[in-house]
C-alpha cells in the first residue's frame, strides 16, 4: 500500500522484518499526512548476531517504505537528511536505546507526493549507482577510522606492556608500603587480561582490509558502479555491501571498547604506581629525617 493511502493510526502497529516482529509504527500522528513514528524494543537492538541487527532501511521496508520517499529522520540528538535514499546512515545499525528508556523511537519526515512523483521520473539505474556508491564510501570511512584506531591500540598495547614489566626500584622497594604494592600489582593483573584483546583487535584489523570480499567489491566499484556499466546481479551486490558495512561498524564499536577498557585500566595502573611512589618517597625521607634526628642525640 502507497504511504499517501495509509490510514491514521489509533494505536500502535506491529511491524515483522523476516517474518520476526521487530518494532511498532505510528502512522500520520495528529493526522498529520507525511509523519511516521518507530518504537523498537531495548533488546531488540542488543542482539549479539551481527545479521540481526537492524538498520533504519529494515524499519522503512517493513513499513512498506521506500528509502526515497524520507526527506529526514531524527531518532534522540541524531538529526539525518534522506538523500534521496543515498545517505550511508540509511544502512547504519540503529544506536541502543536511551539507558532510561525501554523503546528507542524515531521520528520519520516523509516527502510530498509531488516531490516523490518527479523523483520517480529520474533513471532508476542512475539512483542504483548513487546508492551503491555512497554505501562504498561509507564503507571506506570506516576503514580509515579503524584504521586509526588500529594504529591508537597499538601504541596503547606498547604502554600497557611496558607498565606490566616496569620493576621498583631498591628504595622503592624498601620504602613503600604493602597496601600500595598489592594494589599496584592488582592494576597489573587486570592489564594482563585486557592485553590479548587489545592484540586480537589489531590482528582483525589488519585482516580486515584484505578479506577476498572486499576486494571483490572494491573490484566490482572500479569497474561497474564509478563508470556507471550496467551490472549484473545489482540487488546481491548491494546486500553484500551492506553486510560489510554492518561488519565495519561492528568491528569500530568493539574496537572503540576495547580501547576505552584498556585506556582506562592502563589509567589505573599508573595512578597506583604514582601513589606508590609518592608515599615510598615520602617514607623514605621520614627515615632519613628520623635517622638524622637520632644522630644529633647521640
Amino acid at each position: 500500500m502507497n504511504f499517501s493511502e495509509q490510514e491514521p493510526s489509533h494505536e500502535w502497529t506491529a511491524l515483522k522484518h523476516m517474518d520476526e516482529e521487530i518494532a511498532e509504527a505510528w502512522f500520520k500522528p495528529e493526522g498529520d499526512p507525511l509523519t511516521l513514528l518507530f518504537q523498537v524494543p531495548r533488546e531488540r537492538l542488543q542482539l549479539v548476531d551481527i545479521s540481526q541487527q537492524l538498520t533504519m532501511e529494515d524499519l522503512l521496508k517493513s513499513a512498506e517504505v521506500t528509502s526515497a520517499e524520507v526527506e529526514s529522520w531524527q531518532l534522540g540528538d541524531e538529526f539525518h537528511l534522506g538523500m534521496d535514499g543515498t545517505n550511508p546512515e540509511l544502512r547504519r545499525l540503529l544506536p541502543p536505546a536511551p539507558l532510561d528508556a525501554t523503546h528507542l523511537g524515531i521520528y520519520v519526515r516523509l516527502k510530498p507526493p509531488a516531490q516523490v512523483a518527479a523523483f520517480d521520473e529520474r533513471s532508476e539505474e542512475e539512483v542504483q549507482f548513487q546508492a551503491l556508491e555512497a554505501c562504498w564510501r561509507a564503507i571506506l570511512g570506516l576503514e580509515v577510522s579503524i584504521d586509526t584506531l588500529r594504529m591508537n591500540m597499538d601504541t596503547l598495547r606498547a604502554e600497557m606492556e611496558a607498565a606490566v614489566k616496569k620493576s621498583l626500584s631498591v628504595e622503592e622497594k624498601v620504602s613503600a608500603l604493602q597496601a600500595d604494592v598489592v594494589q599496584w600489582n592488582k592494576a597489573k593483573s587486570r592489564i594482563q587480561f585486557a592485553l590479548p584483546k587489545s592484540r586480537e583487535y589489531i590482528h582483525r584489523a589488519t585482516w580486515a582490509l584484505g578479506i577476498p570480499e572486499r576486494k571483490r567489491l572494491e573490484e566490482i566499484v572500479e569497474n561497474y558502479i564509478e563508470p556507471r556499466i550496467p551490472l549484473p546481479e545489482v540487488d546481491q551486490v548491494r546486500e553484500q555491501l551492506g553486510h560489510l558495512q554492518k561488519e565495519r561498524q561492528v568491528l569500530f564499536g568493539q574496537g572503540t571498547s576495547v580501547y576505552q577498557e584498556c585506556r582506562g585500566l592502563l589509567a589505573e595502573i599508573q595512578k597506583c604506581f604514582s601513589t606508590l611512589q609518592r608515599n615510598a618517597a615520602n617514607r623514605a625521607r621520614e627515615k632519613r629525617s628520623a635517622g638524622r634526628e637520632k644522630g644529633k642525640h647521640l
